[in-house]
């Protein structure tokens, strides 16, 4: 049976809203009737959203590492009411294999990953921003609890977010806010196709080792919806992987 949501007079916000999993989540909450703060780096992409949705979508082009602008966009978007929740899914990723690491792209990939999320969460829960009740997700990925050969930094963030998730779950809990991870497998997007264009033999064979085969977007964006909505009330500090079998190999 089809699964359809009502998030009418709701208000959440999405990092990485310009592509991928974060523009399929964002899409689909305003189908669903919510106001969307979409964040995202590249202005054309939030605009051409809002097009789509109308005062569905509150386009917000700034980069999650820079907190001040971060802070500022939400605090913002808090003033016309409280904020239901958030997904945080905003990431980067390189190559970065021990012979030639590099410090400066693995910081980067923390920042967006781990830390911008963290502080996303920071801000939308305190008592003048967030509803009674908030839920939020963060995007890790089974790099995080698998490892992918030459993806040490990678891998530590979206770790990072499953631990991070579980702490902060319980913190969160005693202000009735839940929060949870969610760890997909390989997905067509943006960010794996240019993964791919530089590593094609690698990524044909982490492929074949999902025994489902690939997934999509909006395969992980029906659980998202699911988790942001009042159905998953008792669900919080979780990880839940959808990956078509990968990490079972």
């Amino acid at each position: 049976m089809n699964i359809s949501y009502n998030f009418t007079e709701k208000k959440f916000v999405v990092t990485g809203a310009t592509s991928g999993i974060g523009k399929e989540v964002a899409c689909s909450l305003a189908e669903a009737g919510a106001t969307v703060l979409a964040i995202g780096r590249r202005s054309e992409r939030l605009d051409e959203l809002k097009d789509l949705y109308g005062d569905k979508i509150i386009p917000a082009p700034l980069d999650v590492n820079n907190f001040v602008l971060l802070k500022a966009a939400l605090e913002d978007f808090a003033q016309s009411g409280y904020i239901n929740g958030s997904l945080h899914a905003a990431g980067i990723n390189k190559f970065t294999p021990l012979r030639a690491f590099n410090w400066t792209d693995a910081e980067n990939i923390l920042k967006t990953s781990l830390y911008a999320g963290i502080e996303m969460v920071r801000i939308i829960s305190s008592k003048k921003n967030s509803a009674e009740k908030g839920s939020h997700v963060f995007i890790s990925s089974v790099a995080g609890i698998k490892g992918e050969l030459g993806f040490t930094a990678y891998s530590a963030a979206k770790a990072g977010v499953i631990g991070a998730v579980r702490s902060m779950a319980l913190e969160l809990a005693i202000k009735d806010i839940r929060i949870n991870a969610i760890t997909p497998g390989w997905l067509p997007t943006e960010m794996t196709d240019s993964i791919e264009a530089r590593y094609p033999g690698r990524i044909d064979t982490i492929k074949l080792q999902h025994p489902l085969g690939i997934g999509s977007v909006e395969d992980v964006s029906n659980l998202v919806l699911f988790l942001l909505s009042d159905e998953s009330k008792w669900i919080t500090g979780s990880n839940i992987v959808i990956d078509g079998g990968y990490s079972i190999r």
